[in-house]
C-alpha cells in the first residue's frame, strides 16, 4: 500500500451495492460442467463481470486495491470446485493464494477456473482474471481437501486477542488510506501488549475489520469470500513502522491458510512487518474471528523509498 492517491465520491460509494457484477456465465461448449471438469486442466464456466468503484485502490487511479480480487479469486475457486463435484459438506479449502501478476483494473474483467490436480482425497483448483484485453492480471490456487472429524484433538497456538467490541475506531490508520474500496470497510483497532525487551518493535494494535458489501452482486458471501474481503489489509497495518510519506510497501501475492473456517462477520488481524536489507520484505499476520484463531496470512512485499 502507499498513501492515497484516488478518492470515491460519496454518490458513487452510495449507488455501488456489491465488488463486482456479473455480466454472464457460459458453460463450457458442448458439456455439462462436471463433464468440462471431468479431467486435470480443463475449464468449466467462463464467467464475464465487471468490477465497481468500491474495488479502487489508494494507489492510483483506475485499478483496484488488493482485496476485491483476491476475494474474486476465492468465488471462482468455490464455482469451481461445485462445478467439479467437490462436495462442500465432506470438505473445503484449507489454502488459498493469491498472485498479483499486474494492476487489476476497474471495468470489464473475465475468470475462469481449472482443476489441476483432481483427486478424491485432495485436489488442486486454479483460477485465472484477464482483463479486456486478454491479460492476465490475477492467479490464485486453492487446495481442497476431504474433512473428518478431529474435535477431539482441536488446538490452536495463537493467544487470542480482544474482540471488536473491545477497540475504537482505525482514525489513525485510515487516515493513511482512502479509496473506494478503504471507504467500504469498517475498521476498529484494539490494542496489544508491548512486546518483550530484545523483540523488535511490532504492531501495537490488532485490528478488525469488515465489509458489509458482497463480493459478487446476488451471491451471498462465503466463510471464503468474506475473509479474502479483507485480509490484504495486514501488509498496510504497521503504518508507524514505516512513513507512507517515505516509503512504499506493496505486496505481489498473499496465502492465507486455514485451520478452521471463519465465523461471522468480522476479521481480525494481528500483523506483523518484516523488512529485509535489500528492498524485499515479509508480512507474517495471525487471523482470527471473534470466537478465536482460524489461520494466518503471509504476503512478500516489495520495498522502496517513495518517489
Amino acid at each position: 500500500m502507499t498513501q492515497n492517491t484516488s478518492g470515491t465520491s460519496e454518490e458513487t460509494r452510495d449507488s455501488a451495492t456489491s465488488y463486482f457484477k456479473l455480466d454472464r456465465a457460459e458453460p463450457a461448449a458442448g458439456s455439462t460442467a462436471a463433464e468440462a471438469q471431468s479431467a486435470a486442466g480443463e475449464a468449466a464456466t467462463t464467467w464475464d463481470f465487471t468490477a465497481t468503484e468500491l474495488t479502487a485502490s489508494p494507489w492510483g487511479e483506475g485499478f483496484q486495491h488488493g482485496s476485491p480480487p483476491a476475494a474474486l479469486i476465492a468465488f471462482l475457486l468455490e464455482a469451481g470446485a461445485q462445478e467439479a463435484g467437490l462436495d462442500p459438506t465432506r470438505g473445503r479449502f484449507a489454502r488459498i493464494s493469491v498472485d498479483l501478476l499486474g494492476a487489476v483494473p476497474l471495468g470489464a474483467l473475465q475468470g475462469r477456473t481449472t482443476v489441476i490436480r483432481p483427486g478424491k482425497r485432495i485436489s488442486l483448483l486454479e483460477a485465472i482474471v484477464t482483463d479486456a484485453n486478454g491479460r492476465e492480471c490475477i492467479r490464485g490456487r486453492g487446495w481442497w481437501l476431504i474433512g473428518s472429524d478431529t474435535t477431539a484433538v482441536e488446538r490452536s497456538v495463537a493467544e487470542k486477542i480482544p474482540g471488536p467490541e473491545k477497540g475504537r475506531p482505525a482514525t489513525q490508520w485510515l487516515e493513511h488510506w482512502s479509496s473506494g474500496y478503504i471507504d467500504s470497510i469498517d475498521v476498529i483497532q484494539v490494542d496489544l501488549p508491548e512486546k518483550q525487551p530484545g523483540f523488535a518493535q511490532g504492531n501495537a494494535f490488532a485490528y478488525w475489520a469488515r465489509s458489509t458489501f458482497p463480493t459478487m452482486a446476488g451471491y451471498i458471501d462465503t466463510p471464503w469470500t468474506q475473509l479474502m474481503k479483507i485480509v490484504d489489509i495486514a501488509n498496510g497495518l504497521n503504518p508507524q513502522l514505516l512513513s507512507v510519506q517515505e516509503w512504499t510497501y506493496m505486496n505481489v501475492e498473499m496465502s492465507v491458510n486455514l485451520h478452521r473456517l471463519p465465523v461471522g462477520e468480522w476479521t481480525g488481524i494481528v500483523a506483523e512487518a518484516n523488512h529485509g536489507p535489500d528492498g524485499i520484505g515479509t508480512t507474517i499476520a495471525r487471523i482470527y474471528d471473534t470466537s478465536g484463531p482460524i489461520g494466518a496470512v503471509t504476503q512478500a512485499i516489495m520495498l522502496a523509498p517513495a518517489s
